[in-house]
């Protein structure tokens, strides 16, 4: 199943670039929730960390 942003399907990885600003706060609130266990959490947490360092110069 495919992610999606504002009812548009994200195709690749650099459309999920361009989407990341919205999808960031849904990971965060995921993140955040407290019916997850603390082991999925911390994945969010690595997960946001590590796309908040790509730029358009990884993508290229």
């Amino acid at each position: 199943m495919l992610a999606k942003a504002n009812d548009r399907k994200i195709t690749d990885l650099v459309d999920f670039y361009r989407h990341w600003p919205e999808l960031r706060r849904s990971a965060v609130a995921l993140s955040e929730r407290g019916d997850i266990g603390e082991d999925e959490q911390d994945v969010l947490r690595w997960m946001i960390r590590v796309i908040d360092r790509v730029g358009p110069s990884d993508l290229s």
